[in-house]
């Protein structure tokens, strides 16, 4: 019975990771320095996979060794400076990956491109020694095709032939795999068409490497104890990459010559370099109008509603998106968190009316006409809500020991703010008031609770290797998205609950229900954000609610302490001018 491969060799440029922006930067900028201005950026790309004096013959033309090597050299000064921030890994990359390295496999990288660049990408996305063995251009003495590379590669995993597979993305790869004698699996990431890859032996050629754990040796083997058909977990599999894929901007779709209609310039690609204006400028029709309009509510341009649909459909896909620079198509998180706070006033209005501005607990009158009242009534003095100078005037002249007179002032103040704070009074009102709209406005809160949030989450997750990356700032706009997502839970209870924290902890229900559901939110957000297991993201998650309890519960007794303290000293510095 045939096996299901155990070594996986991949190519790296176009393959796990794509580096065409670095590469064309340095490619343009060394071959404009020598008067090449009219190479384009697809002549460039065509040569990713060659060695750079390949490369270079055949962008300009050159065949003179001395020559080439020159050009190889300030090719590489510029690469030490652009190419690794201009290169990321594929949205796909690090799942398969780790879904290989659980299932046992081993991994090599054989690549033209030098062993410390790709060391330094993998790293980023990888714990230390996960990738088992890396083969750069300087490892070899003959490149691609030539299958000193892979040979190399398999004699150091030990491996055998008939269980290793090469996936790579050009013509290139597939000629090296076919004269190493191993399996091949093509990937359409780069600008090799599905033909040209198809033209060489290979086992299979996918859309990207989503589907790579699921392709065995043998072909028409049967999956032996499959709780899930093999049909049903290939849709799983592309809907899940699909999540964390996210929408595609739309790659130029053409680079003939265009006129602008709105300033007449003559350009290249689908917008005006002049003045921005695409080259396709459809007919205004009914559906554009309506859209038009829309977007003058709702932004749509700037999106608002995709940045909605991709807070349910991929939430953490998403966020990780926007902190990685893609943020065109989103709706910028903090601006979202208050739009949504506002809109859950709206609802709260129009679902729950009764709940606005609290009811008082004596007379079942708002708080807000209860304070007018008690303002309309009350003396100056009685407003006054400690009179600590009165108290202690009265005290003082009152008394004969000094000493007895201070006791007596901490039990009389003690008293007097009883007074103050006894239903019915002005300051009660006051705190039942501030106490009704916070439980009202959960937005409101959530943002103040923010900074515990990201205490929770960085100390649960700070053993991943996305945490290693994600500085404070970054954590703060994931968890403005996050936010505004349980904002939309809370509108959506409103209707059946209403929004009032206490009345939903009075029922019970409700308010476990609302806290599962955010939980369960959580969960999934994280899991995604961080590329972990279901088990290992409950049980982070867990220590992240747990690791928030406890700071928010610390910063709770440090707000008491200082205002007893502050209330300590006042209290001294009164008694002790007044004695």
């Amino acid at each position: 019975m045939a096996k299901d491969y155990v070594y996986y060799l991949f190519d790296f440029d176009l393959t796990l990771a794509d580096s065409s922006r670095g590469i064309v930067m340095c490619f343009t900028n060394v071959l404009q320095r020598h008067g090449f201005f009219d190479v384009t950026e697809l002549q460039i790309k065509r040569t990713i996979g060659k060695t750079l004096e390949e490369s270079f013959a055949i962008l300009t033309g050159i065949s003179d060794p001395a020559q080439l090597s020159a050009l190889k050299q300030e090719y590489t000064k510029e690469a030490d400076i652009y190419m690794n921030d201009n290169t990321v890994l594929f949205p796909e990359t690090v799942e398969v990956l780790t879904k290989l390295k659980n299932d046992g496999a081993k991994l090599a990288i054989i690549s033209t491109k030098y062993r410390y660049r790709i060391q330094a990408v993998i790293d980023k996305h990888f714990p230390q020694g996960f990738i088992d063995v890396i083969i750069g251009g300087e490892d070899v003495k003959q490149a691609k095709p030539h299958p000193q590379g892979v040979k190399t590669a398999l004699k150091k995993l030990k491996a055998k032939k008939e269980l290793a597979l090469y996936v790579g993305d050009s013509t290139v790869d597939a000629e090296t795999a076919r004269n190493a004698g191993i399996d091949f699996c093509g990937v359409l990431n780069g600008l090799t068409t599905y033909d040209e890859l198809a033209a060489y032996p290979h086992r299979k050629i996918l859309p990207n490497l989503t589907l790579l754990p699921l392709l065995l040796k043998d072909a028409k083997r049967k999956v032996q104890k499959r709780f899930i058909p093999l049909k049903w977990e290939i849709r799983r599999r592309a809907f899940n990459i699909r999540q964390i894929r996210g929408s595609q901007s739309k790659p130029l779709t053409s680079l003939e010559q265009h006129i602008c209609q709105n300033c007449g310039d003559v350009y290249e690609g689908d917008y005006c370099r002049s003045c921005g204006q695409p080259a396709q400028t459809n007919r205004i029709t009914l559906k554009s109008s309506f859209s038009n309009f829309f977007s003058s509510f709702f932004s749509i341009e700037t999106g608002f509603l995709h940045t909605i649909f991709e807070l349910w459909y991929r939430p953490g896909y998403m966020a990780a998106d926007f902190i990685r620079g893609k943020r065109k198509p989103y709706y910028k998180p903090f601006s979202l968190l208050i739009v949504m706070a506002a809109l859950f006033i709206v609802a709260n209005h129009i679902f729950d009316p009764a709940s606005i501005g609290g009811d008082s607990s004596e007379n079942d009158q708002p708080a807000k006409l209860q304070i007018d009242s008690l303002q309309a009534d009350a003396k100056p003095s009685d407003i006054d809500t400690l009179q600590i100078h009165a108290v202690a005037d009265s005290l003082a002249n009152d008394s004969i020991i000094k000493n007895d007179t201070k006791e007596r002032v901490y039990s009389e103040l003690g008293k007097r703010i009883d007074e103050y704070y006894t239903p019915g009074t002005f300051l009660y009102a006051v705190g039942d008031l501030l106490g009704g709209w916070f439980g009202n406005n959960q937005a409101f809160l959530f943002i103040a609770t923010i900074p515990f949030y990201i205490f929770g989450v960085r100390r649960a997750f700070r053993h991943t290797r996305v945490n290693k990356w994600l500085n404070t700032g970054e954590y703060a706009f994931i968890m403005g998205y996050f936010g505004s997502q349980f904002i939309m839970k809370d509108m959506l209870l409103i209707p059946f609950f209403g929004s009032d924290i206490a009345t939903r902890m009075a029922i019970g229900a409700p308010f476990a229900m609302s806290s599962v559901i955010e939980f369960l939110l959580m969960t999934r957000n994280l899991k995604q954000l961080f590329h972990l297991d279901w088990w290992t993201t409950l049980k982070c998650t867990v220590k992240t609610y747990l690791y928030m309890a406890i700071s928010l519960l610390m910063a709770i007794l440090a707000v008491i302490f200082i205002f007893i303290l502050l209330i300590i000293v006042i209290r001294e510095i009164v008694v002790g001018l007044n004695l």
